[in-house]
């Protein structure tokens, strides 16, 4: 019989960052995930405090990008390699309406810090912006694929992770906790993503699946280093090697890559990237978002050792150390979840 504290299931990005938690508290725990199909493994991994269709800031910005930064500076010490990288983001103007908005949002006092008033002209041949862009400050990269991986790695080694599907037939539940086979957890943590539509106890839930595709691509000339931000995003990695994506399907939610959205991305390239390109790599994957926009944190209603942390849709490496500090403050000290991401506003 195997005996601990929390047993997570899932190892996407936010089963990552509670497991860390876990371990800066010294608190026992399992994870089993099935690896395949998770969206964060095909995350691109970008992070920015700006809504740049509105240009507004996030929910909770300043404090998300805190903690983002410690927990991944805190997975950098673990896998052993960097992962955070700091890029400033160019917003590229469409029309003169756009960059009024833009001078006008900038001279905000919560948005002071995170845009510049200036509206910088274009002298990159390749990139296409007659009217020019504005920055995002505190903007970057996190190669949360790499991050998951090595994490996963290091957990194995730790006896901490098994790698198998989760058959919720299985589970048994008590008020002493839950068994899972050999396992006996005192709690358990769902961090499915999409994979919660299949969970008994939480897939009433309004989780809607979202399919982003993204393409991995040669340039002909080295793009200037920034993330460049039309409809779609064009990132550098290497010298000539860019991310481009991505697509937000929410009818086809197979798991696998379609040319249908390899050409809706690169037509978008086209509006950002004037040089030629070849495709070396294309991927995809499903995001959990949630109707409301915001995470689903929290414990079940009827079972009060089952909880939940999902919901983290395009903003995962934002969202899941903050929502993980929510959830681990709750199930130990009975500090009450922002109203905004618990789970109770769609669970009575």
């Amino acid at each position: 019989m195997i005996k601990i504290k929390f047993l997570i299931v899932g190892q996407g990005i936010a089963g990552s960052c509670f497991a860390l938690k876990l371990i800066r508290e010294n608190k026992s725990f399992l994870i089993i995930d099935e690896d395949k199909d998770k969206a964060s493994k095909v995350a691109v991994g970008v992070f920015n405090p700006v809504v740049l269709k509105r240009f507004a800031l996030i929910w909770d910005a300043e404090p998300q990008l805190r903690l983002m930064h410690r927990y991944f500076e805190e997975f950098e010490k673990i896998c052993g390699q960097q992962l955070i990288s700091q890029i400033p983001t160019y917003r590229i103007f469409k029309d003169p309406d756009e960059i009024r908005t833009w001078q006008k949002k900038s001279k905000n006092r919560e948005l002071l810090k995170f845009i510049s008033e200036e509206i910088i002209t274009n002298n990159h041949a390749d990139i296409n912006s007659p009217l020019g862009y504005a920055e995002v400050r505190q903007t970057g990269r996190i190669k949360l694929e790499e991050c998951l991986e090595a994490f996963k790695n290091y957990l194995t080694e730790k006896n901490q992770y098994i790698n198998q599907r989760f058959d919720y037939s299985e589970l048994q539940i008590s008020d002493d906790g839950i068994q899972y086979g050999d396992i006996f957890a005192e709690k358990i943590i769902f961090c499915e993503g999409y994979g919660v539509k299949d969970n008994p106890w939480f897939n009433e839930l309004p989780v809607i699946g979202v399919k982003g595709e993204v393409l991995k691509i040669r340039t002909s000339t080295q793009v200037p280093k920034a993330i460049w931000k039309a409809f779609n995003f064009l990132m550098p990695i290497e010298d000539d090697i860019c991310f481009t994506a991505s697509t937000y399907d929410r009818d086809d939610l197979t798991p696998e890559p379609t040319e249908k959205g390899k050409q809706e991305i690169l037509k978008h390239l086209e509006e950002i990237y004037k040089g030629s390109y070849s495709v070396i790599d294309h991927t995809a994957g499903i995001r959990p978002t949630v109707v409301d926009r915001r995470p689903l944190v929290g414990s079940h209603p009827k079972f009060k050792n089952m909880y939940i942390l999902n919901g983290m849709g395009t903003r995962g490496t934002l969202l899941a150390p903050r929502m993980t500090e929510y959830l681990y403050d709750y199930i130990e000290n009975g500090t009450p979840i922002d109203k905004e991401a618990d789970v109770r506003r769609f669970m009575v």
